[in-house]
C-alpha cells in the first residue's frame, strides 16, 4: 500500500509596506479603519474598542487595547506585542503574523483566524474556544493550559508547542490538524482530535492522558506477584 503523502502548508502572512508613522488619528476607536500605519511603542492598554479595522499595519512593541472585540485584523504584523488578557471576542485576523507576542490570557473566542503564523509566543490560558481557524501554524509556543473547545481547525499545524493541560473537548478537526514535537501531558479531550496527526514529542505522556480519557486506570506492575 502507498503511503499517504503528507501535507505541507504554510499560512500566506503579509509583509506590510510602504507604511507611514501613527498619528492620534489612528488611534484605536470604534469602527475606526486603519491601513498601511505603523504603530511603535504605543500603549493602548486603557482603551475599549469595538469594531476596529486594521489593514495591512505594522504594530511593533504595542500594548493592545484591554476591549478589542468584533475586530479585524489583516495583512499586518504584530512583533513584541502585549495582548495579555485582551478581550478579542468575535475578532477576525487574516494572512497575518504575530511574533514574540505575550498573549497570556487572550480571549479570542467565537472568532476567526485565516493564514496566521503565531510565532515563539507566550499564550499560556489564551482562549480560542468555539473558533475557526483555517491554514494556522503556532510555533515553538508556549500554550499551557490554553483553551481550544469546540474550535474548528482546517489546516493547522503546532511545532514544537507546550500544550500541557490545554482544553480540546469537541474540538472539530476538519482537515489537516498536526501536532510537531509537542508536549501535550495532561490535554482534556484527546479523544475529539480523532484523525489529527501526532509526530514526536513525549509518546509515554500521551499515552497516560489518552488512557484517563478512556476510563481506563493503569497501575504499576506488581512487585513479587504482590499488590
Amino acid at each position: 500500500m502507498a503511503r499517504k503523502r503528507e501535507v505541507r502548508f504554510e499560512p500566506a502572512v503579509a509583509s506590510p509596506g510602504g507604511l507611514r508613522q501613527a498619528t492620534p488619528a489612528d488611534d484605536p476607536a470604534d469602527d475606526r479603519t486603519a491601513a498601511d500605519v505603523e504603530y511603535r511603542g504605543a500603549d493602548f492598554a486603557e482603551v475599549h474598542v469595538y469594531g476596529f479595522t486594521a489593514e495591512g499595519c505594522l504594530f511593533d512593541s504595542v500594548r493592545f487595547p484591554s476591549t478589542l472585540r468584533q475586530a479585524t485584523i489583516s495583512e499586518s504584523a504584530l512583533r513584541v506585542c502585549d495582548l495579555a488578557n485582551v478581550q478579542a471576542d468575535d475578532s477576525s485576523m487574516f494572512e497575518t503574523e504575530i511574533a514574540g507576542g505575550r498573549l497570556t490570557g487572550l480571549s479570542w473566542t467565537a472568532g476567526v483566524l485565516r493564514d496566521v503564523l503565531i510565532d515563539s509566543s507566550r499564550a499560556d490560558l489564551a482562549s480560542f474556544a468555539e473558533s475557526r481557524l483555517r491554514t494556522v501554524v503556532f510555533r515553538d509556543c508556549d500554550l499551557r493550559q490554553a483553551d481550544f473547545q469546540r474550535t474548528e481547525f482546517r489546516n493547522v499545524r503546532f511545532e514544537r508547542c507546550n500544550l500541557t493541560g490545554a482544553r480540546f473537548s469537541d474540538a472539530r478537526p476538519q482537515q489537516h490538524l498536526r501536532f510537531e514535537e509537542c508536549d501535550l501531558t495532561g490535554v482534556y479531550g484527546l479523544t475529539a482530535l480523532r484523525g489529527a496527526t501526532i509526530q514526536g514529542g513525549d509518546l509515554e505522556s500521551l499515552a497516560a492522558t489518552l488512557a484517563r480519557e478512556l476510563g481506563i486506570t493503569v497501575e504499576p506492575q506488581a512487585v513479587g506477584g504482590e499488590y
